[in-house]
């Protein structure tokens, strides 16, 4: 009667495995996981493909942002449009009149990445309104 018990025990433990069907939920589950993974695997792929190296492109645009507590401030826009991460930059407001500096500040932002827009303030000491001209231009850049 126990020889009967054990085989009938192991059996069962035998049958275990083989009753291991998936159900609908979880093959849909599987599905749509699967139709992800590849679907980002497809989109890196065709963008590591497609992308083409191109140096820093760097553009400055600037606003006259004044408050209560700094009249001649500026806020500056630092665009790079290039496809490839620029850091240590360097940008430089000067103030003009008659062709001669009156004034100059500088803004430095640690890394600008492709395809980015950073942004920035600088104060002047002069109103920069009474002057012929306010230039903005970056002055160096380094690749990372």
């Amino acid at each position: 009667m126990e020889k009967q018990k054990d085989t009938d025990k192991k059996k069962q433990s035998n049958r275990a495995g083989d009753d291991d069907d998936k159900n609908a939920l979880e093959w849909t589950v599987f599905g749509i996981s699967l139709v992800l993974v590849l679907g980002i695997l497809a989109y890196l792929g065709y963008m590591a493909y497609t992308q083409k190296p191109s140096s820093p492109d760097l553009a400055v645009e600037y606003f006259h942002d004044p408050s209560a507590n700094a009249p001649h401030r500026y806020r500056v826009a630092v665009y790079n449009r290039g496809g490839e991460t620029a850091e240590e930059v360097q940008v430089e407001l000067t103030i003009e009149n008659g062709g001669e500096e009156v004034e100059s500040a500088e803004l430095s932002i640690a890394f600008s990445p492709k395809k980015s827009k950073r942004e920035g303030w600088v104060n002047f000491k002069e109103d920069p309104s009474r002057a012929d001209t306010l230039v903005a231009r970056v002055v160096s850049y380094k690749r990372p």
